[in-house]
């Protein structure tokens, strides 16, 4: 597939990009007209800062799985409600999956969360020592490739992350663009501001957001 750059190429790219523009949304906008009205239609812009713990952020994405999120937002408030110490997830202080499924989580999802609380101070521990997200997690089950890349988003605040089978994400696409688009193919004139490209394409929905 030739329009794939090679990974030299894309650093070099994305250096060049991240020297020659202020910000995401001016690149963004030099590079794809759809997409420059998306985020000139837009009161709000992408926040760049995380602003809340990764343990707590991590569980409202989990929550969120397979729901709209309407839902998975109801499901964090009441998380948040019964068990204000998720907040700031520690292992003194671990949800049984009985009570997180009387919030409305499945079995499997409560039990993750669970799971993510037992394990949140060897966490953070393993990505303070230089591991990524993705590889203190691995091992967990119920965190696949959308969880991990939705939290990446809406959590760490990664710049340039592509949730590939987001189908929120696809429906943006084909109301924006006036079709369906090969997402990985377009996430590429993205790149490496491809999350916020998604950030603001999913707005386009009317749905309230994640993060």
């Amino acid at each position: 597939m030739h329009w794939i750059e090679t990974n030299e190429g894309r650093i070099a790219r994305s250096a060049e990009i991240l020297t020659s523009f202020p910000d995401a949304e001016s690149f963004l906008s030099a590079s794809d007209e759809k997409l420059a009205e998306v985020i000139a239609a837009q009161a709000v812009r992408w926040p760049s800062r995380a602003t809340e713990n990764p343990v707590w952020g991590l569980m409202r994405i989990v929550m969120a799985q397979q729901l709209s999120t309407q839902v998975a937002c109801r499901l964090a408030d009441r998380a948040k409600s019964a068990h204000p110490q998720l907040m700031t997830p520690s292992p003194a202080a671990i949800p049984d999956a009985a009570s997180l499924r009387s919030l409305g989580l499945s079995q499997r999802r409560a039990e993750c969360c669970a799971e993510i609380v037992r394990r949140s101070d060897d966490l953070v521990a393993k990505v303070a020592q230089g591991l990524t997200w993705e590889q203190a997690l691995a091992g967990i089950k119920g965190i696949g490739p959308w969880t991990i890349a939705v939290f990446q988003i809406m959590v760490l605040r990664d710049p340039d992350v592509l949730p590939l089978g987001d189908i929120g994400l696809e429906r943006a696409i084909q109301k924006v663009y006036g079709r369906p688009r090969n997402v990985e193919r377009l996430g590429e004139t993205w790149r490496p501001f491809r999350s916020v490209a998604c950030w603001y394409l999913w707005r386009t929905l009317g749905n309230e957001q994640l993060g």
